[in-house]
């Protein structure tokens, strides 16, 4: 802090100390200076309060140019074809050190020296260091985001956070779009502690259907319906070649499961509209779908004895 702002500070513990040593000696307290003191004080206010109004002109100015150079180097990044998430990540710390370049400025024109000031945030550094350690993590997390790659921006990734498209890679958090349309903001350390799938990363996918029919469906029949329905169906490619095989006996249905690969962008517009069309065509062909059922057997009172593979009867 300079030398005039200290004497700021310490002009009203100069007027209390004057005051208490006039005060002990007996002397006439009406001696002291009270004027000189009020101009002086007054003075110093007015200095003070132009240092305040210069500070925030300043830190008003700095945030603004603070975004322009983040959006200039943005648009730099983009002209040279980086990576969204390089973008994203290197304009956040570059906008974050910007910032505490202001906030620095700001105050050594308050009248705290910036060694001064260097000084206390080394004092509090352990306090602040243990409320910031999430965030610090965060940090370091997503430094390993940016060089591990495990997703880009707009791919569609699954975590135990939550899904959605990836918008944002920040250096605290990712920003995920839901299909909703919300936005949900995520702690990099939580991304990297936990498993990610990534739905967006392979070329081809592979969709899977298991179709529960009656006990008294010919299967082969509804296996022929459904290379049928393949055959016409444009968006499922031929290499790898589709699947359909009797996946499992259920309790109460045969199960067929039909798995067909495709393009990762036709995924989901190829289940929801294959599933309309296995439907339509199904009950066109009369092939029953199966469903749960439950016999009950009316209690008559007799016995229920039943017989073994000797035929004779239980006991």
């Amino acid at each position: 802090m300079d030398p005039q702002t200290t004497d700021t500070i310490l002009q009203p513990g100069k007027l209390a100390q004057e005051f208490a040593d006039k005060a002990a000696n007996g002397e006439d307290l009406r001696s002291i200076d009270y004027s000189g003191y009020l101009t002086t004080w007054v003075d110093r206010l007015i200095d003070f309060g132009i240092r305040v109004v210069i500070a925030i002109i300043l830190a008003y100015i700095g945030i603004f140019l603070t975004r322009k150079l983040t959006k200039l180097f943005r648009r730099s990044l983009a002209r040279r074809h980086a990576d969204p998430a390089v973008i994203s990540f290197l304009s956040s710390l570059l906008k974050t050190i910007c910032i505490l370049i202001v906030v620095i400025i700001a105050v050594n024109v308050l009248g705290f020296q910036a060694v001064s000031f260097a000084a206390l945030l080394a004092g509090a550094g352990v306090a602040i260091g243990a409320a910031l350690s999430g965030q610090l993590q965060n940090l370091a997390a997503g430094i390993v985001i940016l060089f591990t790659r495990p997703f880009h921006v707009g791919d569609w990734i699954i975590s135990k956070e939550g899904e959605g498209e990836v918008d944002e890679i920040a250096i605290f958090f990712t920003t995920l779009k839901t299909v909703d349309n919300s936005k949900v903001y995520i702690p990099n350390a939580a991304l990297t502690s936990g498993a990610i799938t990534n739905c967006s990363e392979m070329k081809l996918r592979r969709c899977q259907w298991i179709l529960s029919v009656e006990y008294q469906t010919d299967v082969s029949f509804v296996k022929s319906t459904l290379e049928a329905l393949i055959a016409e169906e444009k968006r499922m490619l031929k290499e790898p070649q589709p699947t359909i095989v009797l996946r499992e006996l259920g309790e109460s249905s045969v199960n067929v499961m039909l798995r067909a690969w495709c393009e990762n962008t036709d995924y989901w517009s190829l289940y929801w509209d294959f599933n309309k069309r296995i439907y339509d065509c199904f009950n066109e062909k009369g092939i029953p779908f199966a469903f749960k059922t439950m016999k009950i057997i009316p209690d008559t009172g007799e016995p229920n004895l039943l017989e073994n593979n000797t035929g004779k009867k239980n006991e």
